[in-house]
């Protein structure tokens, strides 16, 4: 048994055939036990609320004995979990973290809705927090995502790790075709991020 954490990004109100939700259930058949909470105002979303109630997650997931603690997260919900590992906002470190396509924290202070970046890739504690709170950290992201457009290279030094590239993926998002990702599922289980690769 997993314990798993689903957290969505920007605008994002967990529909029906997204990836995620078609995860959350899979792993939930499994026999796993996972968390997919709706976030706050998901269009304009604020960082103090999200932070909490990652917060709160996070403690809950702690609550249930046993089982290996991981969180999924996409988008801005990678840099929800970045600032909360900055902040130490977590009590027990997740024993694996995947990050998948990170936005640049420049198109998000640039983006209407979104109240502005809190994440500092230069900040040199970056990587030494989200290490400290995930035991084994993985960041994916495509070669053609919108929201990098300086290319995931700039979450490679800042996070101290080989990201891993998707060819043509986007933004990993619905309506880019990412419906069923056999790969997610396994990944739970195997740890290994080329599990990833399968559709």
């Amino acid at each position: 048994m997993k314990k798993v954490l689903i957290h969505h990004g920007w605008t994002n109100i967990r529909p029906a055939g997204h990836w995620a939700r078609l995860a959350a259930a899979e792993l939930r058949n499994n026999g796993n036990q996972v968390w997919y909470p709706q976030f706050p105002d998901p269009d304009t979303p604020d960082t103090a609320k999200w932070q909490e109630l990652l917060r709160q997650e996070a403690n809950m997931m702690d609550e249930v004995e046993g089982g290996e603690k991981i969180a999924i997260c996409h988008s801005l919900g990678t840099t929800n979990w970045l600032v909360a590992a900055m902040n130490d906002l977590f009590t027990e470190p997740f024993d694996r973290a995947l990050l998948i396509a990170p936005p640049d924290p420049n198109q998000l202070t640039d983006t209407d809705g979104i109240e502005g970046s809190p994440l500092d890739l230069d900040n040199p504690e970056l990587s030494i927090s989200a290490h400290k709170w995930a035991k084994s950290l993985t960041v994916i992201a495509s070669d053609d995502d919108q929201w990098l457009p300086r290319g995931i290279g700039i979450y490679g030094p800042a996070l101290n790790l080989e990201p891993l590239i998707f060819p043509g993926a986007g933004h990993f998002s619905f309506d880019q075709g990412w419906g069923h990702w056999a790969g997610l599922a396994k990944w739970v289980q195997t740890a290994n991020p080329q599990d990833l690769r399968q559709r």
